[in-house]
């Protein structure tokens, strides 16, 4: 009988990982999309390949595609490109083709349906991503595609990013609040990481500063109870157009760390946000140092009650929101009556951090109360 070898069936050697590897990769490419949306892509693809006209197969595939969550946009860009062959060659037809039905390229495609525009800005030849955001004007009518717009400002081809900036002056401000606020609220998460737009930046910045955008953006990051809010809620706070719905968000905010966040914004009059990670010293003398978040700042120059947000936090469900009510008061306020007074109503609080601030507040007033008119913190009634 022959033994096997160790490369043969439960061995794997490298080349065999790879191809695994990619596989996989594109299996979870293929799988963000819809297998209706799919299937008509490649309906579309094949039309395209044989340069047939897409008419009949087009209204379905941007009804589909319209209807993608805005979350998706990044790994959505590719699979639609490929799942459409939307390639940037494609061969010419034979001669004996060409007289049984005209050949239409894609550039042709676009100027006969514009509709196309809106599947071509996932197009893999520049030039027909540039083409079809020339053509894109009005209201975007879906979260997706207004992602999709926008993530074109950081596209790698500068003609690209040129015709998309143009695209969000002429679309963006005519776009709903509602569409806008759910595609910024993943967008957010992933700009940071854009290292290729310059000032078509400020296109973003200028839809996110608009009232109704805000007053949509808090609504979402006030109901929102799974995800991560609390890391939007940060970036979204590099916009003072959401300060005044900073005291809504401590009171009732569904996630307890978007509370915790907003009461120490309020408190500090001061919105803190991550712009990235830096090195910092633990013992130079043994070159001993590790990675910490490093925050940028604004200052708030609203007019808050912030005794009144810190007490309701202090008598919050959410010990993270407690915790940070005390932190306020040991940053701000803890020579003051009222300090000692919450520190005392949470010195048995079930949480040890919560009981350990309270502990401190209290060891440091010892027998002097500072007066109140200094911390700005009138005593309760």
């Amino acid at each position: 009988m022959r033994h096997k070898r160790p490369f043969e069936e439960n061995a794997s050697t490298p080349i065999d990982l790879q191809i695994l590897a990619i596989q996989n990769e594109l299996m979870t490419k293929s799988d963000i999309l819809p297998p209706n949306l799919r299937e008509a892509l490649a309906a579309v693809g094949e039309r395209l390949h044989s340069g047939r006209s897409v008419e009949p197969e087009l209204p379905a595939v941007l009804a589909h595609i319209s209807a993608l969550p805005a979350a998706s946009i990044s790994q959505a860009d590719a699979a639609i490109a490929t799942a459409a062959n939307l390639s940037r060659w494609r061969p010419e037809p034979a001669w004996h083709e060409k007289l049984f039905w005209p050949y239409l390229s894609d550039k042709e495609q676009l100027l006969r349906l514009p509709d196309l525009r809106y599947l071509f800005i996932f197009h893999r030849d520049g030039r027909m991503r540039e083409a079809a955001l020339q053509r894109i004007t009005g209201a975007l009518e879906s979260p997706f595609l207004f992602a999709a717009v926008a993530m074109r400002l950081n596209d790698w081809a500068q003609p690209v990013r040129f015709a998309a900036f143009a695209c969000a002056k002429r679309c963006f401000p005519l776009t709903s609040a509602e569409v806008i606020a759910d595609a910024a609220a993943s967008l957010v998460l992933h700009q940071d990481s854009w290292g290729r737009w310059g000032v078509e930046r400020q296109a973003m910045e200028t839809t996110l500063a608009r009232p109704d955008v805000a007053e949509e953006l808090a609504r979402i990051l006030c109901e929102g109870q799974i995800g991560p809010v609390s890391r939007i809620f940060r970036l979204v706070l590099k916009n003072s157009s959401i300060d005044p719905h900073l005291p809504q968000l401590a009171a009732n905010a569904r996630q307890p760390w978007v509370r915790a966040v907003a009461v120490r914004a309020i408190a500090d009059m001061r919105a803190a946000w991550l712009v990235g990670m830096e090195w910092q010293w633990i013992d130079k003398s043994m070159g001993r140092r590790a990675r910490a978040p490093r925050f940028d700042f604004r200052d708030i120059r609203l007019s808050f009650d912030k005794a009144g947000v810190v007490r309701a936090a202090a008598s919050d469900a959410s010990p993270i929101v407690r915790r940070a009510a005390l932190t306020a008061v040991i940053q701000h306020w803890r020579g003051c009556k009222e300090a000692q007074e919450l520190a005392l109503k949470l010195i048995s609080d079930p949480s040890p951090s919560v009981r350990e601030r309270a502990v401190f507040i209290l060891s440091r007033i010892g027998g002097s109360v500072a007066p109140h008119d200094r911390i700005g913190i009138p005593s309760s009634q």
